[in-house]
């Protein structure tokens, strides 16, 4: 039976708080104080912890835990939503801060998820079935900007590489925000032709072109309250870069066709893997637009920039995959391990998921011995590693002792058949190279 201490000064929430989560078949311990925290703490699966307490800050509670190497999981609640509390708890591993007042039912909900999932050292954050897991410095820092975006309707531009998880981070700000009971509206905008782009997002009147049989609302007002998410916004055509701009500016906008104009009360998010500054330059995105956009800019590090985080992200998808399809694999080989450290990641955490899915499809139980990864190799890639060869073992070493290093690398990153087509080599040669080398 898990167990969950709440830390909560207010008897009442905290007895509502302790009786919801009983009813669910949970154990639990109540405190109205830290005073005896870190005595029950660590006997408890889960801590609840009010971020205010009389007398008492809930931040620096959790920094003394985490100080003393206490790293349970923290679900911090508050009706002092500052900045500075949602950054300080997301940066010390909140999984999530609540608002007061705020549903039992939401609470009881997130509990369920968190003790659900296989936990990794680390930190992790729920969002709408997603879990954005980060244990890097710099994915602190995405958590942080995150915090800091949440607590403001400023204009947000996420970039990033494609499968970083964008959408996932700006589903986060909606979610912590004040917009969070209201819509998330997303639209790609390479996904619809130039030609109804601009009809997407500001609906049409009847008539208003052929087949505009009925007025039809936009994204943009479908999203009045909430959060309109503008996916590739770098390849958004020109000429509706300037509604665009007007929008933003005014908070108004005219559907096609129409002559009524409309407001709305939207906070917008735009994302994109291009280089916008570099776009502006080529005279393919508005100068002002890019400023208008980017009051907060949030990026988000490919994969192979945050490698400590590709451990607990395997962990966290080996348990997502076995709770899906029913398997009970139980992890990962340490050969398994150093291939997915060594490997480039182009699809960043999308490309790692879709490949750990298809290895707990392969393995069904014990531990997953080999990632099925597609073998590539570029140039560039085998300069890099050569170079950092020589640096790391210095010009001294022989000639063999390189060749052994360098061998040693390529059988980590890419098989047998594969270095041996690339190298030229017959399999023959290459066995007896290996063998020559004391690597076979």
């Amino acid at each position: 039976m898990k167990k969950i201490l709440v830390v909560e000064d207010e008897k009442d929430l905290l007895y509502s708080i302790r009786r919801v989560l009983e009813r669910e078949g949970f154990s639990t311990l109540g405190l109205d104080s830290a005073k005896d925290l870190e005595r029950w703490v660590k006997e408890c699966d889960l801590l609840i912890l009010d971020i205010k307490l009389k007398g008492e800050s809930g931040i620096e509670v959790i920094r003394k835990l985490r100080e003393r190497g206490i790293d349970k999981p923290v679900i911090t609640i508050t009706a002092y939503a500052s900045p500075e509390n949602i950054i300080n708890a997301m940066k010390l591993g909140a999984v999530d801060v609540l608002r007061k007042p705020f549903e039992l039912e939401q609470l009881l909900n997130l509990v369920k998820k968190l003790l659900k999932q296989q936990r990794t050292k680390g930190f992790s954050l729920e969002v709408e079935g997603e879990t954005i897991v980060g244990v890097s410095d710099k994915m602190l820092e995405v958590f942080k900007w995150v915090g800091l975006a949440s607590s403001s309707s400023m204009s947000v531009l996420i970039t990033g590489e494609t499968g970083v998880g964008k959408e996932v981070i700006a589903k986060a700000i909606h979610q912590n925000s004040d917009r969070k009971d209201k819509p998330f509206i997303a639209i790609n905008c390479t996904a619809i032709p130039e030609g109804l782009l601009e009809s997407e997002l500001f609906g049409y009147e009847r008539g208003a072109f052929t087949g505009a049989l009925y007025e039809r609302k936009g994204k943009v007002e479908l999203a009045n309250g909430g959060t309109l998410f503008l996916d590739e916004i770098g390849d958004m055509p020109l000429n509706l870069q300037g509604k665009l701009l007007r929008f933003l500016e005014e908070k108004k906008f005219y559907r096609v066709g129409g002559s009524k104009e409309i407001e709305v009360d939207v906070r917008v998010i735009c994302a994109t893997n291009r280089d916008l500054k570099k776009s502006v330059k080529e005279g393919k995105f508005r100068e002002d637009l890019y400023y208008r956009i980017s009051q907060l800019h949030i990026r988000i590090p490919p994969l192979r920039e945050r490698k400590e985080d590709i451990k607990p992200l395997i962990e966290l998808f080996i348990a997502k995959a076995n709770e899906e399809m029913g398997f009970n694999v139980v992890g990962i080989s340490e050969r398994a391990l150093n291939q997915a450290l060594n490997y480039p990641w182009r699809g960043n955490v999308r490309e790692l998921k879709n490949v750990i899915y298809r290895a707990v499809l392969e393995t069904k139980k014990g531990l997953i011995e080999e990632l099925p990864l597609e073998d590539e190799v570029n140039t560039n890639e085998v300069e890099t590693l050569i170079e950092g060869m020589v640096e790391s073992l210095g010009i001294s070493k022989t000639y063999e002792e390189l060749e052994k290093t360098f061998f040693k690398v390529l059988l980590k990153r890419y098989s047998k058949s594969f270095i041996a087509k690339e190298l030229n080599l017959a399999r023959n040669t290459l066995r007896k190279k290996l063998r020559d080398l004391g690597l076979c």
